[in-house]
């Protein structure tokens, strides 16, 4: 991984997002400002990571990964907050962040084959137009989050959303077009292999050149944008073990044990997380429940690295899921002392 001043500032956007989102929601004037500034300056890296690596002659593979990953991260976490708090319709939110993924997606096969894929004038201009907007709603929330002022802008408001999704659909088709000779070499790839790469790599995120157990675990994540059931996603989690057992085993067999690019391992061990009532669906439960994962499947500490040490697709599931048993025994252990707090306080 190249740590380089461009490439870190990308990370800074992927790091502020999630503080961007709680403080929109908070419906606090105050907090929705400090957001205002986060996320403008978030903004200005995006401009300025390019800039710097241009001049400095410090381009990489990884940092033209990366930079679109972050400004993707950070735009569309404002942009779900905004539909938390009603401003932004929730299937709009849905094209926006849908076309966003398969772009990514096609971008890591692109980058596979050698076919690095450019971003176009319109994409461009879609962005420029989702950050003005942002940022402008942003600055009218900061003076009230009642809707007041919102309220005078009402019809900009509702003709810049429908520009942005317009705009969005229309790139979806852009790419397409100017990519079809690369659709065609992904549509040629043998089908049943095809589909144990899609379900091992979990659609493709597994060949991120960041970090792809991280990327696939907050991936993940997009479960929660649909009304699921704790017991739904137990059973989720459940079905895609079984599933993904031989895909794993087709990949091993082409990559090696327990190969990086299999990351369906995270995926099903952050549904179980998910599935268990005790933990709660706040965006903030969630993204320290899986910071947690991330360190005991990183650092595996005992009984995980024996179990990690076998060989097999079971084993390669096995150690993630006794990585989410150890995440959900902590969060289970934060819960009962926080309630045993509150309950010593009150008396």
């Amino acid at each position: 991984m190249n740590y380089s001043l461009p490439n870190l500032l990308s990370l800074l956007r992927v790091f502020i997002a999630p503080i961007v989102y709680q403080m929109i929601i908070s419906s606090d004037t105050t907090f929705i400002f400090y957001a205002l500034i986060i996320f403008s300056v978030g903004a200005i890296t995006d401009y300025l990571d390019g800039f710097l690596a241009r001049k400095w002659g410090d381009t990489s593979s990884f940092g033209s990964f990366l930079d679109p990953i972050a400004d993707k991260i950070l735009t569309n976490s404002a942009l779900l907050a905004l539909m938390s708090i009603h401003i932004i319709d929730v299937w709009m939110i849905a094209i926006i962040i849908a076309r966003d993924v398969l772009m990514t997606l096609l971008r890591v096969y692109a980058d596979r084959v050698d076919r690095p894929i450019k971003t176009s004038i319109t994409a461009k201009i879609k962005t420029a137009i989702q950050l003005i907007f942002t940022i402008g709603i942003l600055f009218l929330l900061s003076f009230d989050t009642h809707g007041e002022y919102l309220s005078k802008w009402d019809s900009i408001v509702d003709i810049t959303i429908w520009s942005i999704v317009t705009l969005t659909v229309f790139t979806s088709f852009e790419y397409i077009v100017q990519n079809r000779e690369l659709i065609r070499l992904l549509m040629k790839e043998p089908l049943l292999p095809g589909i144990h790469t899609m379900i091992a790599t979990f659609l493709g995120i597994g060949f991120s050149p960041l970090a792809p157990g991280t990327v696939a675990s907050f991936s993940a994540l997009l479960v929660l944008l649909f009304p699921i059931t704790h017991f739904q996603l137990f059973l989720l989690s459940s079905i895609t073990f079984f599933v993904s057992i031989p895909s794993i085993t087709f990949i091993e067999s082409t990559y090696g044990d327990d190969a990086s690019i299999i990351v369906i391992d995270e995926v099903i061990g952050v549904w179980l997380i998910l599935s268990i009532p005790i933990i709660s669906h706040s965006p903030m439960s969630v993204f320290i429940s899986i910071v947690i994962f991330r360190i005991f499947d990183i650092i595996k500490p005992f009984p995980i690295n024996v179990i990690n040490r076998q060989k097999g697709p079971i084993w390669v599931l096995a150690d993630d899921i006794l990585a989410a048993i150890f995440t959900i025994f902590i969060m289970f252990t934060f819960t009962i002392l926080q309630i045993g707090s509150n309950l010593l306080f009150m008396r």
